[in-house]
């Protein structure tokens, strides 16, 4: 930390053009490579660009002020940072910002991590561990005779990443894999009846996945957050049930919506604070998730009903969401905005060839400090349609699509005629970055939303070997699994 009286040195220093105040506010509007040359005008200039204080402003105004992504410092706060440590993480977040908006972002190292033995292997689950240092992995891969699935955690720090736990689960239903979105959580993540902690430091990999709770009987894994673990019956009219991992011996919630027909598939889910937002194949929903006595005296858990609720005019065929999140200290009332994509389906055999993206705006009137009800609704019930993104998909084409927290979406699919030309087969790994939204307009039909393409293309193929796909921002990684159940991991910083 600069000490007053280093400062007020410099102030009344001979050697410097002008007042120090005043220097700082010019360099606060330089572009940073401006800044780094400044400092080899003049001893004086060199020792000013070498001050904390200023490296407070510079991180304040090219990163925080635009959104950027920076590294989880693993508990570490901004204000423990030094001088030097301010300016190298200034330097990584722009400099990353600057290949990742690129039309064509620069791989600086790519590399597979396995190569599955056996036949017939093919990734299923691939995504980063959120904070953690921006360091691990979580796969799963799937082998069709015998039926058997791998768990997996990758150390994609590493200069080779390695394995440091894994799990196989042979034969039976398979439902799913949930990570933890709160990073401070023992239980990691979920999968089949069971939540994990992971022992990072094991020196066997297969002893290092270590059971925390387990669920009495199979369900479908929707989301896990904190102590607090979302699942869906296998079968029809599948009930959503809440689950407090500190107490399994009961169900602490049950979502029920009367207004459906037949119970949808679940598509995707967001939890928060007093409530929870579900998006089903057809309907949007939000529900509170404090525990009420049911009207009717009932057995079970106790039935929470939609607060809110919205139809859409078609069905979807996948739907992935992220709050949009940003690394300045913005004090706000109301909860940042959820970025939504959605593949509709169709009467064909396949998805229709555009992605929707919509927003779900905050509501101004929300209350945080009351509880969220039908009267004080955290957002908007009907999302917002933003703008369509011509993605061809062909028949029985791989397609998926992942959202980073600072707005960078990317998807799969088979536009690839620019680069091969005509072909049956070829896939391309695009994106784009989505500018954050704070205040929307009144919301558009469909056919009247604005048309736009991909912003960067990752990478094309000429077959169509990819299968699935996850994006960390803050660490400018990129893993894609396989067909055949090899994972390709892509650094861009």
């Amino acid at each position: 930390m600069d000490s007053p009286s280093t400062v007020h040195s410099w102030d009344l220093s001979p050697s410097l053009p002008v007042p120090i105040d005043v220097l700082f506010d010019i360099v606060s509007h330089l572009p940073l490579q401006s800044v780094l040359t400044l400092r080899r005008a003049s001893k004086s200039l060199y020792a000013v660009t070498q001050l904390r204080s200023l490296w407070v402003l510079l991180f304040r105004t090219h990163v925080q002020e635009k959104n950027l992504p920076y590294p989880d410092m693993g508990g570490r706060s901004l204000e423990t940072l030094s001088a030097r440590d301010l300016e190298d993480l200034t330097r990584y977040a722009v400099t990353l910002r600057r290949n990742w908006s690129l039309p064509e972002p620069v791989v600086h190292r790519q590399i597979d991590l396995n190569s599955p033995t056996e036949p017939n292997s093919r990734t299923i689950f691939l995504q980063f561990l959120p904070g953690r240092s921006n360091r691990w992995l979580i796969s799963v891969t799937m082998t069709m005779r015998p039926r058997k699935y791998l768990l997996q955690c990758w150390d994609v720090a590493q200069h080779q990443p390695r394995c440091v736990a894994e799990l196989a689960h042979v034969d039976g239903p398979y439902g799913g894999v949930v990570i933890n979105s709160d990073p401070t959580s023992t239980a990691i993540l979920a999968m089949q009846t069971e939540t994990f902690f992971i022992n990072f430091e094991a020196e066997d990999p297969e002893s290092a996945f270590e059971t925390e709770a387990t669920i009495d009987g199979l369900r479908e894994l929707h989301l896990l957050s904190g102590s607090t673990l979302v699942t869906r019956s296998i079968g029809e009219g599948g009930a959503i049930c809440l689950w407090d991992l500190d107490d399994l011996r009961q169900e602490k919630l049950q979502l029920l919506n009367p207004a459906l027909v037949q119970h949808d598939r679940c598509q995707a889910m967001h939890l928060r604070d007093d409530y929870i937002l579900v998006i089903r194949v057809q309907s949007v929903e939000i529900y509170s998730t404090i525990p009420r006595p049911n009207i009717l005296p009932v057995r079970g858990a106790p039935l929470a009903y939609p607060l809110a609720q919205y139809r859409y005019q078609w069905r979807s065929d996948f739907v992935t969401l992220s709050e949009q999140v940003y690394s300045g200290a913005r004090p706000t009332r109301t909860p940042p905005p959820i970025n939504i994509f959605i593949r509709f389906g169709s009467i064909y055999p396949w998805p229709v060839n555009i992605l929707h993206h919509y927003v779900l705006a905050p509501n101004p009137a929300y209350a945080p400090a009351r509880e969220t009800t039908q009267y004080n609704l955290p957002y908007h019930i009907q999302p917002q349609a933003v703008q369509t993104i011509g993605s061809p998909v062909r028949l029985f084409g791989q397609s998926a699509v992942a959202i980073g927290r600072y707005g960078t979406a990317l998807w799969l699919d088979n536009h690839t005629e620019e680069w091969l030309g005509p072909s049956e087969q070829g896939q391309r790994l695009a994106g784009k970055l989505l500018a954050p939204i704070e205040e929307l307009a009144r919301a558009v039909p469909v056919e009247q939303m604005e048309s736009s393409g991909a912003s960067m293309v990752f990478g094309v193929r000429g077959d169509d070997a990819w299968m699935r796909i996850s994006v960390d921002e803050e660490s400018g990684r990129i893993a894609v699994g396989h067909t055949s159940g090899t994972i390709t991991l892509f650094e861009y910083a």
